[in-house]
């Protein structure tokens, strides 16, 4: 009968050596996830301090998620901002100037100002252009051609905030 139960045995022996053999891969291989300073705790304290540190993992996971939202929205924002555009019109007695910002994604073209003013009776005398990371900056100064004649500046400021589009921000005509 012993001869019986020696071959069973046998075979329970090595199925129990595969199976301690198969949980040691499996904590080493739970050892090797974990922060160096853990991964030699005893089995037990191993799987304690693995559950705890897949719920820091999961709260960091929410905490960068929420982070990567703010910073779209930022950004999304900074765009909008970015094609914003804002005009002046400043008339000072026969002299005029024209300030605008816009966005550097926009596609501002100053010679198309210019245009603008020269049709509407102004010799240009000055056009500073400057541009910051994410903004464009003019400034022209225009006398009319005819002191006589005037520039209307209503009409200017009209024909500038229509080149511009519609996410133009405009303030009122300034006189003298």
């Amino acid at each position: 009968m012993l001869a019986d139960n020696s071959p069973r045995r046998i075979q329970r022996g090595v199925m129990e050596k595969q199976r301690r053999q198969q949980m040691n891969n499996l904590y080493s291989r739970l050892a090797s996830l974990l922060p160096p300073s853990q991964a030699e705790l005893p089995k037990p304290a191993l799987l304690d301090y693995s559950s705890t540190y897949v719920k820091i993992l999961q709260k960091r996971i929410r905490e960068l998620e929420a982070k990567k939202e703010e910073l779209k929205s930022e950004t999304s924002t900074s765009a909008k901002d970015s094609t914003l555009q804002a005009i002046e019109v400043i008339e000072k007695g026969s002299i005029v100037e024209v300030n605008l910002v816009t966005g550097l994604n926009k596609g501002f073209m100053l010679h198309e100002v210019i245009n603008i003013l020269e049709e509407e009776g102004a010799q240009i005398l000055s056009a500073n252009y400057s541009a910051s990371t994410d903004r464009v900056f003019c400034t022209i100064s225009s006398q009319a051609f005819s002191s006589r004649i005037g520039i209307e500046t209503s009409r200017v400021h009209e024909r500038l905030k229509a080149l511009c589009g519609t996410g133009c921000f405009s303030p009122a005509v300034v006189g003298n």
